[in-house]
């Protein structure tokens, strides 16, 4: 199991090569590389030099002592209700999004659900319209030999301004997802941080153990205070450590280790601090994978 980080949190702070140096010097073996540039029109991705550019991406990031596990393609975009835009710009830059995770050597790139609809109400439609929406990718994973991961999300209510459930905050419509589209192209990637921020009484470890071995082949992992999307380090907040290690060891979860942490922890310290507060995230990820392991059947 890789020890992963979402490099990006450093990104605003090194250039690629040295937060990749830094990640990997600190106990690191891979890294989630965000396509959330992606959004904007400049980006280089978005340009004939596409390819080129992933290819350096890897280049960097393997010298550095760091493989890309998997990736986050772009979410961020506006007006996803108008067809024009949804047709013309993001679903082409989604799909290039799953060609540049191949060439970077990911596994899995997460790629959220259709969920700029209300959710309450129209759950049976969200489902079919992302029905349609990731089985038109399986061509593309098939091409380039990568996975999908389906990830859970939330919705923020516009009047009360509270979070209220969105696509996949349930354990069973999750399953129901996956199982529909039945692929071995299009897994989950659970979001642990995202499950009870809802008002649901299920646990992130509730939501591992439906999943299962087969279905949930990645992860987010980061923590909060059940009110609010934190991302902090797990023990940074009030989710059950050992039983969602536990939940993950007995399913024998044969995924990586993946961190997606805000960069608020180490925002503030002098870079004299950087590598020890890497190296804190990199112990914490370590004790949290022998728990797993600890937690696996005995053969």
């Amino acid at each position: 199991m890789e020890l992963s980080i979402n490099i990006s949190n450093m990104l605003g702070r090194y250039p690629l090569a040295k937060a990749a140096e830094l990640y990997h010097s600190a106990g690191f073996t891979a890294c989630d590389y965000s396509l959330g540039e992606m959004v904007s029109d400049d980006s280089v991705f978005n340009t004939d030099r596409w390819r080129e550019a992933a290819e350096e991406v890897r280049r960097v990031a393997e010298q550095a002592g760091l493989r890309i596990n998997q990736t986050h393609a772009p979410f961020t975009f506006r007006h996803w209700e108008d067809e024009a835009v949804y047709r013309e710009v993001i679903y082409p830059r989604l799909c290039r999004s799953v060609e540049i995770s191949a060439i970077l050597g990911a596994r899995v790139v997460v790629m959220h659900p259709l969920h700029h609809f209300v959710y309450h109400g129209h759950e049976q439609e969200i489902f079919e319209a992302n029905m349609a929406f990731y089985r038109s990718l399986l061509p593309l994973c098939r091409n380039c030999h990568i996975k999908v991961g389906v990830e859970n999300m939330y919705q923020v209510d516009p009047r009360r301004r509270h979070i209220v459930f969105d696509t996949c905050a349930t354990k069973e419509e999750f399953v129901r997802y996956i199982d529909t589209l039945d692929s071995e192209y299009m897994v989950a990637c659970l979001d642990l941080g995202h499950v009870g921020l809802p008002l649901q009484d299920d646990e992130a470890q509730d939501f591992v153990r439906a999943l299962g071995h087969d279905r949930l082949q990645a992860l987010h992992v980061h923590d909060n205070d059940y009110r609010g999307d934190n991302h902090n380090l797990p023990y940074f907040g009030k989710m059950n450590w050992p039983e969602i290690t536990k939940a993950l060891g007995e399913i024998d979860y044969t995924g990586d280790f993946t961190y997606e942490i805000n960069a608020n922890m180490l925002a503030t310290v002098d870079d004299a601090f950087v590598p020890v507060g890497m190296r804190y995230m990199a112990d914490v990820g370590r004790h949290l994978i022998e728990l797993i392991d600890a937690a696996r059947p005995r053969s």
